[in-house]
């Protein structure tokens, strides 16, 4: 989404304040931004160096530490594909709903983000690997019904049987537009059952199929020794010679 699209999704107006949390390594420079809230300085990006455009900079570990501002103290805040980087993002959603009046969140479509790339040989992030979605993404985002929906990002599950996206023609955004509070849900459990995660995986590709072009895992290896293992103790078990 661009800027502009921004400005008239939030109907931004000049006399508004505006805090971007997590904007370092891309800045808003069409949007006259008061406060840019991130662990990097423009200044100090190895990849996309160049100076601050905002009026203010706060470094904040924003996993870890609250935002030092008053409650609805800025009219709006945008957050733009910064969320699904974090190891843990809802604190940072708590904060951003605490000190802003409305605003708007934007991470990668789920669908985009567990889509394969091609195979590229120039391309030093990925190479000969075909990656699901950007690899250092921990969470899948949805915007269901006015309700942002998360999701932990599983990577051996993107790789396995039936999973495998190779085409994706859905939104290729998650655009979250909030006002007075984000609303938000996350099931805990996921992250410690996997065959509820398993079986989240397949209703979002089941209820999306008119988007998702799959490819089949032809072959997948593993040790052998692993299921020999596995195959001696289940016949073990079955003949009572252990339990």
């Amino acid at each position: 989404m661009t800027e502009t699209e921004i400005t008239k999704l939030l109907h931004i107006k000049a006399s508004d304040r505006v805090l971007d949390v997590g904007g370092s390594m891309k800045q808003l420079t069409e949007i006259n931004v008061d406060t840019l809230v991130d662990i990097i300085h423009p200044d100090d990006s190895n990849y996309n160096k160049h100076r601050l455009t905002a009026k203010h900079f706060l470094k904040l570990d924003i996993e870890s530490q609250d935002l030092p501002f008053a409650d609805k103290s800025f009219d709006i805040c945008i957050c733009t594909h910064t969320l699904e980087d974090l190891h843990w993002p809802f604190r940072i959603i708590g904060e951003i709903s605490r000190v802003a009046k409305r605003g708007v969140i934007i991470t990668p479509g789920r669908g985009m983000d567990c889509s394969f790339n091609s195979v590229n040989l120039t391309d030093w992030q990925t190479g000969s690997r075909r990656i699901p979605g950007t690899s250092h993404h921990h969470w899948l985002f949805e915007n269901i019904h006015g309700r942002l929906i998360i999701t932990p990002k599983n990577y051996p599950l993107l790789y396995s049987s039936g999973m495998n996206i190779v085409s994706w023609t859905g939104e290729s955004e998650c655009v979250y537009l909030w006002k007075d509070k984000i609303n938000f849900f996350s099931d805990n459990e996921l992250n410690l059952n996997f065959k509820k995660l398993i079986t989240n995986y397949r209703k979002f590709n089941l209820a999306n199929n008119r988007h998702i072009k799959l490819f089949p895992v032809v072959i997948f290896l593993d040790n052998p020794f692993f299921y020999l293992k596995e195959f001696t103790k289940l016949l073990l078990m079955k003949f009572n010679i252990i339990h």
